[in-house]
């Protein structure tokens, strides 16, 4: 069974473009000129494959449905239904193909076709030997046994290979040369892949063959087969019993990481797992949710941009694709700098989804444009986190959030570096994982080395093919307009915005953050960037956003002021500071969930200060409501 699953894998990739000749017996199908075939044998790398679905056979060329073949050949696909254009990617090669046109693009350029893709019976068709000769295939046909031999270079498709299983503790990729065990319906994993990849925590096996797993000060000891486990010496009942396999001491997952404090998500399907322990992946707290609905807040009144750190966010195209994609090498991102200033302060925030059907490279570049004057980045710090799930804003931008309100971005290597006149340095590189998501924010200082004029560009990049970053010099690629996710670059990294004058004792007031008026200022328009397009930012993706409310209380008794935060535009989370100290704000559905802040006056005028930084996925973040408890 498994052989023949393979075979049928490797048999849809063949069929993209074969050209054939002889004799057809088949009777004529109802579309003009085509013929159904089934009378052919088709071997790949040596291996008969059996075809369920029709072959069609027109001007002696075969063609094969289209995710069939693709998914025979180890390609991925992207289909454009607007464009009736199918983009296929495989080693590396990207061939593009559109119903009823003779010119298919290989690598981006044009290549005549003799027989064009088509529909037949509402499914799509693809040319068996053209595909299969611009994947690198060999292709023989044998008129007299009505045979088709094809050798496809690359992975031999003829040995499976079983997927891995794969482990992300707070976000730490770990590729597991153990397996996930599912008992139950409950899932199990060896203790030790805790122990190893979680700070401040150690495993050991103790005399009466029981396993102590001590994470940051907590210990738990497991016993094989046992429902009782030791959580810092006291006995807890549990409904799992963990188990000794191959030596390794399997704990309950789930059970672990609720006593941690955390949370979990297994992909049996992908073999995937994710862990996220609080303590680790956050240095702030949660605040509580609380339930209700809330009123219709007022735009905030004024708001302007603040600070000499500018904003290039690189995050359209938001999902990578070969359709979006067509070569090797892309600039997904660009911002050219005239200098202004001895230091020029920028941050670039990116959000990327790799359906690139394999492991790609992103960096950030900058080349060094003047002629005469060396530039130096005097310093450069960001936070990076990636993510196979659907919980980015929980485990990608709640903790890019959370990084950076605490001060905590991480110094990177390439602080200090010289970039004379005419160079491109890379500033970061990121390895992405199909089907993974990555967020980054980096904060860079350049400086001239000489004091003369800093003329540089800036670049987000991606290759396909592992090659020289700094090599990658071409304009960004087109915006993609049906997904309308932010490109640009803006004046500054942050927004305040100061709300009116709150007296104690008075009605409840609620001010909307990204109302399309006031505070609307990373318009497409003023974009700084607009090579090959840009979109705004209204959801203040990668801002610091600054609230200041000042506060009357004329009563001469001491009050407290109750802050109440909810989303206006999709679900919200993101990182609050108030007074110098972070919380952190859980996904709050649309004016129907909110978190509560309270403060206490001290004097008769004073003035609260606020800052925010949204975690992603809405474009009207947030609302702000101040009453008296």
């Amino acid at each position: 069974m498994l052989n023949k699953l393979k075979a049928l894998c490797i048999v849809a990739a063949v069929f993209l473009a074969f050209i054939l000749s002889g004799q057809t017996s088949a009777s004529a199908a109802s579309n003009q000129g085509i013929q159904i075939r089934n009378n052919v044998t088709i071997n790949i790398n040596g291996e008969t494959i059996q075809i369920n679905d029709p072959i069609l056979n027109k001007a002696d060329f075969l063609l094969l449905p289209m995710r069939a073949l693709y998914e025979a050949i180890g390609a991925s696909v992207d289909w454009n239904k607007e464009t009736l254009t199918a983009s296929s990617y495989r080693d590396g090669k990207v061939v593009d193909l559109t119903i009823d046109s003779m010119t298919a693009l290989v690598d981006g350029q044009e290549v005549a076709m003799d027989v064009a893709p088509l529909m037949y019976k509402d499914r799509t068709y693809m040319p068996l030997r053209f595909v299969s000769e611009n994947f690198d295939g060999i292709v023989n046909w044998d008129p007299t046994t009505q045979t088709v031999d094809i050798t496809l270079s690359g992975e031999s498709p003829e040995i499976p290979q079983e997927d891995p299983y794969i482990l992300h503790v707070n976000n730490k990729r770990i590729v597991m040369d153990d397996p996930i065990i599912t008992k139950q319906s409950r899932a199990y994993i060896p203790a030790d892949y805790l122990s190893d990849y979680l700070a401040d925590s150690a495993g050991n096996w103790l005399p009466d063959k029981s396993f102590e797993l001590q994470i940051a000060g907590m210990s738990l000891v497991f016993k094989d087969g046992s429902n009782n486990v030791l959580i810092n010496n006291e006995s807890v009942t549990i409904e799992e019993q963990p188990f000794i396999q191959k030596g390794k001491m399997y704990v309950p997952i789930t059970f672990v990481v609720n006593t941690l404090g955390g949370n979990l998500r297994y992909i049996s399907e992908k073999r995937e797992m994710y862990i996220y322990v609080y303590r680790y992946m956050y240095t702030s707290d949660f605040l509580e949710k609380s339930f209700g609905a809330t009123s219709y807040p007022q735009p905030v009144p004024s708001a302007r941009l603040e600070g000499d750190r500018d904003l290039m966010v690189s995050d359209n195209p938001e999902n990578l694709t070969h359709s979006l994609l067509p070569k090797s090498n892309a600039t997904l991102a660009q911002y050219e700098v005239k200098s202004t200033s001895p230091t020029n302060k920028h941050r670039v925030f990116g959000w990327h989804l790799n359906k690139l059907g394999a492991e790609v490279k992103i960096g950030i570049t900058i080349e060094n444009t003047s002629s005469s004057e060396s530039i130096k980045v005097s310093s450069s710090k960001g936070i990076t986190q990636m993510s196979g799930n659907n919980w980015i804003g929980h485990d990608i931008g709640l903790s890019i959030a959370d990084a950076t309100l605490n001060g905590k971005l991480q110094k990177s290597d390439s602080t200090g570096i010289v970039i004379a006149p005419g160079e491109t340095k890379v500033i970061e590189t990121f390895e992405l994982f199909p089907d993974y998501v990555i967020g980054f924010l980096h904060d860079i200082d350049i400086q001239a080395v000489n004091g003369g004029s800093a003329d540089y560009m800036i670049r987000t990049v991606l290759t396909k093919s592992n090659s020289d970053l700094t090599k990658i010099k071409t304009d960004a690629v087109a915006i993609d307009e049906y997904a309308k996710h932010p490109r640009g670059a803006w004046p500054s990294a942050t927004i305040l915005a100061e709300l009116p004058e709150y007296t104690v004792d008075t009605q409840e007031v609620g001010y909307n953050l990204s109302n399309g008026r006031t505070d609307h200022l990373l318009t497409t328009e003023n974009s700084l960037s607009q090579i090959n397009g840009a979109l705004g930012n209204p959801g203040h993706f990668g801002m610091n956003y600054k609230v200041s409310i000042p506060l009357v209380n004329d009563t001469g008794k001491k009050k407290t002021i109750k802050l109440k935060l909810t989303g206006r535009g999709g679900l919200y989370s993101g990182a609050l500071k108030i007074n110098g100290k972070v919380y952190l704000v859980p996904s709050l559905r649309n004016s129907s969930e909110y978190v509560e802040l309270e403060y206490k006056m001290k004097g008769s005028s004073e003035k609260l200060e606020l800052e925010l930084m949204h975690a992603g996925g809405v474009n009207l973040p947030v609302a702000i409501y101040v009453e008296t408890k």
